[in-house]
């Protein structure tokens, strides 16, 4: 069956009407097999003129050119605009209200001209009254669909008409971005009402007259501009419902074949979701042929109402800043999409994950890709973040192996989670998903904190770490000595990563974080077992403290003392938030590199001599007879015990003073060499 309406001659005809002039009028045939009616006729009331409301011109405008990124979303907008009303439909019918032709399928009808360069969307909803008409189409900024919940809200006090997508009534105003004129045909479901045709070119008004022969629904005619004539393209509009509106809840058809998935897997239920169709839609949301490591289902309604599918992939993508927009989570609105990477859904560290959240509480500003209120967005980002912490955990105790595989592609990602988040405990919960190695096992087997604590001794108040390039020179370290001396597990760490996120956890389950060069550990070795001959006087070592303080200078070192806590090391540096300066180090500018390092070493390091090394004794005496040479090993023992707590930032400044100590070393002399060596100036 067809029917016929009246449309402008061309896009320049509508022009010259609009100013007063009149306009040579076509027919236009529209297919409508699937309705029955009667074709207008003569009969029917001549249009009625009407103007636009407020500033409803300049608010078009906005519409058409400013308020959407892409053109394409108009057939999301006109889309989820039908599905409401066949939503409001079902209400009706399922509160027992009467309504026009009962027995039409719910559908949405998709249908393309190329001839006319015309895109129609028709649905078999609840369709428009005149005073609706006037008021949801006449005026942008009021919502029929936020009326219409409210409405029935306030009569039953249920949520049953709660299943709107529309928030504002400008959706449908988004047809102008790619049309110069829209026709409106549309009846509503209050039996007896009569047809109606809207009429507008979107700029200085419309005009509504009655139609004979329309049939319940609403059907909407755009006369495409000639910059937008790919919509009226099969293979183009197919491409765009499947990306914004796959999930809508009724069959759209296109040209007569239907084109969405009216079930998404993520609102049934997780038993009934086969892995076969979680590895098509993480393939399809990631572009990847990999299958997920793991996959989250789960629903809540508190704090705030969400469905949602999560991927873990199986490798670790590559992220930077220049991919950061093939990141995130799509966001859906009632199974439409409204952004398809929302990478505010969830915090940077899980910028990895692929899926879906789809929510009811979603408000959406006058574009579906503005969010009106950030509360909502983050909200589902805690809801995300906690079920996705738990869920991992979980998967840490059914299956270590697994979960040790995904840590070495993801370890990371819980770093940076662990150093960014604010939360105290989501910081702790994220510290039970932590892995190292350990003193206590063979190179490469992980071990959690957890498992750290319930062997560690009865009366041990720290968990001890160290950060080394590896795990050979961690266990050669002068720190990891006296922990070992004393019994110690210590877990090893060997990127800069963990030795932050552990100094940002501080505390684990009552025990203080603690890293291996900040341990105070009691003295092992008394100096009464040591005999005299072996070790420094208290006077010799003073003396020798304060002649290394000179020679370093005040404004390297901040002290300088005997200690006993190594034995094995000549000296070691202890700084008391050694992560802290490690990491200004690394961040520090280059060109500020070497004045940040002084300044910083200044402020914060201490030299720890050990009057019972052979060295210490014979720097001693040598720093009386030879203070030259002397001065030089002082230095290079400073800068070995910088290397070992990974102070150093340019070894290349050590390498005339190494010369010049060998070429005394060879030549047996305990001067300086008269030679071009010099001390590089500071």
């Amino acid at each position: 069956m067809r029917w016929v309406i009246r449309v402008p001659a061309s896009r320049s005809a509508w022009v010259r009407s609009s100013r007063g002039q009149n306009a040579v009028a076509r027919t236009v045939i529209c297919s409508t097999s699937n309705f029955q009616h009667r074709p207008l006729s003569s009969e029917a009331a001549a249009p009625q003129q009407m103007e636009f409301k407020a500033e409803t011109r300049q608010l078009l405008d906005i519409v058409a050119k400013s308020l959407y990124s892409e053109r394409e979303v108009f057939l999301r907008e006109l889309v989820s605009n039908a599905a409401d009303a066949l939503e409001k439909l079902r209400y009706r019918q399922v509160v027992g209200d009467e309504i026009e032709s009962p027995d039409l399928e719910p559908s949405i009808q998709i249908s393309l001209s190329d001839s006319l360069k015309s895109i129609t969307i028709e649905d078999t909803g609840i369709g428009m009254t005149r005073d609706e008409l006037i008021a949801n189409l006449g005026t942008i900024a009021r919502s029929g669909s936020k009326e219409f919940v409210k409405k029935n809200q306030s009569e039953s006090g249920d949520n049953k008409g709660s299943n709107i997508i529309g928030q504002f009534g400008v959706g449908f105003y988004s047809a102008f971005m790619v049309g110069y004129h829209v026709t409106v045909m549309t009846r509503s479901a209050v039996p007896g009402s009569p047809g109606l045709v809207w009429n507008s070119n979107g700029a200085d008004g419309y005009e509504i007259a009655e139609g004979v022969g329309i049939p319940r629904g609403t059907r909407i005619v755009i006369q495409l501009r000639e910059d937008a004539e790919e919509f009226c393209r099969k293979d183009r509009i197919r491409e765009v419902l499947q990306k914004h509106s796959n999930f809508v809840g009724f069959p759209v058809m296109l040209e007569g074949t239907q084109v969405n998935t009216v079930d998404p897997l993520w609102v049934r239920k997780a038993s009934e979701v086969t892995e076969e169709e979680h590895v098509e839609l993480y393939q399809s949301l990631s572009t990847r042929r990999d299958s997920p490591m793991y996959t989250m289902q789960f629903s809540v309604d508190t704090p705030v109402s969400i469905k949602c599918v999560l991927y873990v992939p199986e490798f670790m993508p590559q992220i930077d800043i220049s991919s950061m927009g093939n990141f995130g989570i799509s966001l859906y609105s009632r199974k439409v999409m409204v952004q398809a990477r929302n990478p505010k859904l969830v915090p940077e560290w899980l910028l990895f994950l692929q899926g879906v959240v789809d929510s009811e509480d979603v408000p959406l500003n006058l574009s579906r890709e503005l969010l009106q209120e950030s509360v909502i967005i983050n909200k589902i980002k805690s809801v995300i973040t906690a079920k996705m912490i738990s869920y991992l955990n979980r998967q840490s105790k059914r299956d270590p192996v697994k979960f040790e595989k995904f840590y070495r592609e993801f370890g990371r990602f819980i770093r940076i989670g662990m150093v960014t988040t604010e939360s105290t405990t989501e910081r702790e919960d994220l510290a039970k998903l932590l892995r190292f190695e350990s003193t206590a096992e063979e190179g490469g087997v992980l071990v959690s904190l957890d498992q750290y604590i319930e062997r560690a001794k009865e009366d041990q108040k720290q968990v001890y770490y160290l950060c080394a390039p590896s795990r050979e020179v961690a266990l050669s370290s002068p720190y990891y000595e006296s922990l070992s001396d004393a019994g110690y597990e210590v877990l090893l760490t060997f990127n800069k990563e963990d030795d932050v996120a552990m100094f940002r956890l501080e505390s684990y389950k009552d025990k203080k974080i603690c890293s291996a060069e900040n341990a105070n550990l009691p003295t092992t070795k008394s100096r009464d077992s040591t005999s005299t001959e072996d070790q420094l006087s208290d006077q010799d070592g003073k003396d020798l403290a304060t002649w290394m303080r000179d020679v370093l200078g005040r404004e390297t070192v901040k002290e300088v003392k005997i200690t006993d806590r190594q034995h094995s090391q000549p000296a070691v540096v202890s700084v008391k938030n050694l992560t802290t300066l490690r990491h200004y180090l690394d961040m520090a500018p280059p060109e500020q590199k070497e004045a940040s390092y002084k300044y910083l070493l200044h402020d914060n390091v201490t030299l720890e001599l050990n009057p019972s090394h052979p060295i210490i004794r014979e720097l001693s005496e040598l720093r009386e007879g030879s203070p030259d040479i002397a001065g030089l090993v002082a230095a290079q023992l400073f800068d070995n015990a910088l290397i070992n707590a990974n102070l150093v930032h340019d070894p290349r400044r050590m390498v005339p003073r190494i010369n010049q100590l060998l070429d005394s070393l060879l030549k047996g002399r305990k001067e300086v060499p008269s030679s071009s060596f010099k001390e590089p100036a500071e």
